[in-house]
């Protein structure tokens, strides 16, 4: 985990939620064993500090397991880093392109301006540095307490009584203690205590030269008991883990829990030596009460001077009948809480629909089947364009009833915009219509018309401008825009024998400049050859759906309000985005996702349709030119690309259509990406929202078409929406 720089903070947060499951099963588990043996509970314990201490190295090298239970905070977004000079910039640098400061370019003026990127922060996040400097805090207080004892040790005396020796001796071999552990007396000490991690020391207070030798051999158990144990070395395990977690309140509960089965279980071990838990109890009550306040230091106190942990010990060493162990409660105890860790560990946040997508809400329907209908307001032939300005008016443009008709935000018919004819403000077939911030209209026609609000309406209504366009001019469905007061009318150029060129021709005030902004070749737009068939000497008939496979990568493209292109080939989820020279400013990595298989069903249905096309060809499939290869050999991709299609909507935001999932194909799917890059959350639209015309999609609203699947009649549709974030 990077926990040093800004904004990878959802990494300590995503610790403390893996930290949360890991404790809360602890607990529970160290509750349903409350009547078990106490090392039962102890074992428990060590394991879950074992493996707390363990969870960020875990969650690095262990495997990726999706789970869309834990929170996603400031997931997976889009990274951006600063530019490099083209020449010398690898392929995976990003670079977040911030807004270009207003400028009125002359028409057929020079790349839109781009301002240097600011560099990244790498300002400290403050919850951070509070963890880092609790979790330093934590680790001094476990130094000091070593550097304590060490230094109890170094002033103490030696054992060197042989009665007292032969006793320490008998213990060891009692409890089969292999090697040999000091016994030193230190007028510091108030209690007994057992520490050393390498050297395993046991310190007892002087006054214990005074002790009867029943006491002398229930301490000296207790304490080889400790070292027999490892306890030191699990104690170390909890203050670390206690240091790390520290502003976690379930860790010090189950730190004084851990402490507690550690003394509880050595009780069980010594009363199981033959010691009568009378006795036992005396002599843990009459050390109790001869303690001192003191200094803590990194040991193993025999007497805890909490009066509660304490009363709890007395209980169960006076328990008549003390629970016996069991091997396989203990084996499925521990393998439980281990699974728990480890899931947890390798556990990352999935985003749900609960968690970043919205379904859009219908706000308005537009349309009737024109049957026994007088309102001819509501009755669209072929809507060939919809829009909605800043107001959420929505504009429509049909091209049997040449016409922009408009609407109000709840769908009710509000006026007609134009009319069939050819001089100014009459239309032929409109087929696109782009409402601006300043209320004008742009209608694309054999010309292009702008209208303005008059001073007699509250919508765009007189014609104000008028520019011709060349007659080879296509009626292509591509969203033309307005940038820094110039039109970018979307064309396409397509020769028998040669690719398909896309680009822009560009409208300044005085109408056609002799400038254009080409769109780079990004995957097979460069290859996009118009399949046909000859059929006499210099002549052919082009041929529809056979230049690229069913379910083949399609490249698509857009402009922003800033003029600059952004691109991507549909086999990946990489975006990039040129200037208007075609440089490559930066590259947009959305959020990626698993790729999926087609679907079966689709699959079949994709293949008869692709079958039916080749049948109905008057010539053999060998002679049709420019059919995609993967068509020739008879195949259909099994994956599904990265995206379908992508929009820039307004406030120059990037919808990138997805595909459905299996048995929702009646609903658009869209991931929004800020201009920045950052991934703003998915939208989903419940309605099969036709490519052509484009929709529509504005800062809280989105403008579709449907089409009846049986009449094919067109409705318009606006959706309200509110992104997740």
């Amino acid at each position: 985990m990077n926990w040093l720089i800004a904004p990878h903070s959802a990494d300590l947060f995503g610790l403390a939620i893996r930290a949360t499951i890991l404790l809360s099963a602890a607990l529970a588990l160290a509750w349903l064993a409350r009547k078990g043996p106490a090392r039962v509970r102890h074992l428990l314990w060590t394991t879950t500090f074992a493996l707390l201490l363990a969870l960020p190295v875990l969650s690095l090298v262990g495997p990726s397991w999706e789970v869309p239970i834990i929170p996603s905070i400031g997931s997976a977004p889009p990274a951006a880093a600063a530019e490099a000079p083209l020449a010398d910039r690898p392929e995976s640098a990003f670079f977040t392109l911030p807004a270009p400061a207003p400028t009125s370019p002359e028409a057929g003026s020079a790349p839109v301006p781009v301002q240097e990127p600011v560099a990244p922060s790498r300002a400290i996040y403050f919850p951070l540095l509070l963890w880092a400097l609790g979790c330093a805090a934590g680790l001094a207080s476990l130094a000091r307490g070593g550097i304590r004892f060490a230094g109890l040790v170094r002033a103490a005396t030696p054992l060197g009584d042989p009665a007292r020796l032969g006793q320490v001796e008998a213990v060891r071999r009692q409890l089969g203690i292999d090697g040999n552990a000091r016994v030193v007396l230190s007028p510091k000490a108030a209690t007994p205590m057992t520490g050393g991690l390498w050297k395993p020391v046991v310190l007892l207070p002087m006054s214990a030269t005074l002790w009867t030798p029943e006491r002398w051999r229930v301490v000296l158990a207790h304490e080889m008991v400790h070292l027999r144990r490892r306890d030191v070395l699990r104690q170390l395990l909890v203050r670390a883990g206690l240091a790390l977690y520290w502003f976690h309140p379930l860790s010090w509960m189950a730190a004084r829990r851990a402490a507690s089965a550690s003394e509880e279980a050595c009780d069980e071990e010594v009363l199981a030596l033959g010691t009568r838990p009378s006795e036992y109890a005396t002599h843990l009550l009459s050390l109790a009460g001869n303690m001192s306040a003191h200094r803590p230091v990194l040991a193993l106190p025999m007497a805890q001077r909490s009066h509660s942990q304490l009363e709890l010990r007395i209980v169960a060493i006076l328990k008549p009948n003390r629970p016996r162990p069991s091997s396989m409660a203990t084996a499925l105890m521990i393998t439980a809480i281990g699974a728990v860790g480890v899931s947890a560990a390798v556990a990352y946040p999935a985003r749900t629909a609960q968690q970043d997508t919205v379904t859009a809400v219908l706000a308005a329907r537009i349309g009737t089947t024109g049957v026994d209908e007088e309102s001819t307001e509501y009755i669209f032939g072929d809507v060939t364009s919809v829009a909605a300005d800043d107001h959420g008016r929505i504009y429509v443009a049909d091209r049997l009833a040449p016409s922009v008709r408009l609407f109000g935000a709840n769908g009710e018919f509000m006026a007609w915009i134009g009319r069939e004819g050819e001089g100014p403000g009459e239309f032929t077939w409109p087929v696109d219509i782009l409402p601006t911030a300043d209320g004008r209209l742009f209608v694309r026609d054999l010309r292009i018309t702008t209208f303005a609000t008059s001073t007699l309406s509250e919508y765009p209504d007189s014609v104000v401008d008028t520019w011709r366009i060349p007659p080879y001019a296509n009626s292509s469905s591509w969203r033309a825009r307005l940038a820094d007061g110039v039109y970018y009318y979307p064309h396409l150029s397509s020769r028998r024998g040669e690719p398909v060129d896309y680009f822009y021709m560009k409208y300044g005030p005085e109408g056609l400049t002799s400038d254009t902004v080409r769109v780079p070749a990004v995957g097979n737009l460069g290859r996009q050859f118009t399949a046909f068939y000859m059929v006499s000497q210099g002549s052919g008939r082009m041929v529809d759906g056979l230049n690229i496979a069913p379910f083949g990568p399609r490249a698509d493209w857009d402009m922003t309000g800033r003029g600059t292109i952004i691109a991507g080939d549909g086999e990946t989820y990489r975006l990039q985005e040129f200037d208007q020279d075609g440089r490559l400013l930066r590259t947009i990595d959305g959020p990626e996702s698993e790729r999926r298989a087609v679907p079966q069903a689709e699959r079949a249905d994709s293949m008869r349709a692709l079958e039916a096309r080749i049948d109905s060809l008057p010539v053999p499939l060998e002679d049709v030119l420019h059919v995609a290869p993967e068509i020739l050999r008879g195949e259909i991709p099994d994956s599904l690309p990265a995206f379908i299609a992508l929009h820039i909507g307004a406030s120059d935001r990037i919808w990138v259509e997805r595909w459905p999932p299996e048995g929702r194909g009646s609903s658009r799917y869209y991931d929004v990406l800020e201009y920045d890059g950052r991934y703003s959350g998915a939208v989903v639209v419940p309605a099969r929202l036709l490519a052509d015309p484009p929709p529509f999609f504005g800062d809280k609203v989105i403008v579709g078409v449907v089409s009846d699947p049986t009449t094919e009649v067109h409705t318009v549709v606006a959706f309200r929406f509110r992104l997740p974030r």
